[in-house]
């Protein structure tokens, strides 16, 4: 159980990094390059954010998951991991969004760059968020779901090689 977490909060951070670099790295270079000169400054100015929505929902995880081993349900682990990740998604972006140190990213985002065509008064604040939560989740949720699928291979794969019987042992 404790491999199965730690890989899935890698996976869940892989994808968190590769999605705010194709955000970093999709940005015109005189919007958030100006403000952070390399990727890693951006998302450390974002992991002020990620640590306590994460925190929360990682204790969150653990009552579910302790829930649901005690009723034998351990198969749901993965719908609650990925609820809870796409909650930390959603919430870290939400409170990124909200803060003061996002203004250059809002104003990208409430720019003819997000909408192709001159933003109206009814465009800026929520409606440009949702352009910018569908820009960073999109990339995010590809990498866990390729992930996913590649976790999914290496185990079937391990567990069909256990399969095999040794010399000596009976084949049942």
């Amino acid at each position: 159980m404790r491999t199965r977490f730690v890989a899935l909060a890698s996976l869940f951070l892989t994808a968190e990094v590769a999605a705010t670099f194709w955000l970093w790295g999709r940005a015109p270079t005189d919007t958030l390059r100006d403000w952070h000169p390399s990727f890693w400054a951006f998302e450390l100015d974002r992991l002020r954010y990620w640590l306590p929505v994460s925190a929360a929902l990682l204790g969150s995880w653990f009552l579910a998951s302790y829930a649901l081993a005690r009723r034998n349900r351990r198969n749901v682990w993965w719908f609650v991991g990925v609820a809870v990740g796409i909650g930390a998604e959603v919430a870290t972006s939400t409170l990124y969004w909200k803060s003061p140190r996002s203004s250059y990213l809002r104003g990208l985002y409430e720019s003819v760059w997000a909408w192709e065509r001159v933003p109206q008064a009814s465009d800026l604040g929520w409606p440009s968020f949702r352009i910018y939560l569908w820009s960073h989740f999109i990339p995010w949720a590809f990498v866990l779901v390729l992930g996913m699928i590649v976790w999914l291979r290496f185990e079937r794969k391990a567990r069909d090689a256990g399969d095999i019987p040794t010399q000596g042992t009976p084949p049942y």
